[in-house]
């Protein structure tokens, strides 16, 4: 990972030693580049109280690009919606069965979509129940 070149005013110049053990040092190696870090870089955050945001996984990755389609099916959806006649659509919503059925299908990925935006709001990772969500659409 290249080096950011700091202003003279914020060359960082001074150190703090501290002996860890070789478990230790590859867990903090293997986090920091999960999160795109240089271990001191990692370190540093850590220590003035931040905790940087890990990169995602490839799961995470796969699901995310699963989660973009999902947002396609929507727009495709409001598309066609849109091309009727709205005749034809108050007919189709005015029939109970048939709007219990969509709203069953189409909740999980409302759901999936609201968690995604929320944690990425909040500046997180993909929440453990925004992954369920897309595991159980992907089924």
């Amino acid at each position: 990972m290249p080096r950011k070149k700091l202003p003279l005013g914020e060359l960082r110049t001074a150190t703090i030693t501290t002996k860890i053990t070789p478990a230790e040092r590859l867990h903090i190696q293997e986090t920091a580049r999960k999160c795109g870090l240089t271990p001191s870089e990692y370190i540093r955050q850590r220590a003035i109280g931040y905790e940087p945001a890990s990169a995602l996984t490839p799961e995470e990755t796969e699901l995310l690009h699963n989660l973009d389609n999902c947002r396609v099916d929507i727009v495709n959806y409001a598309n066609a919606l849109a091309g009727m006649q709205r005749e034809q659509r108050m007919a189709m919503f005015n029939r109970v069965p048939f709007m219990l059925e969509w709203y069953k299908q189409i909740i999980s990925v409302m759901n999936a979509v609201n968690d995604f935006i929320n944690s990425v709001v909040s500046g997180g990772r993909i929440q453990k129940r925004t992954i369920t969500n897309l595991r159980k659409l992907n089924k």
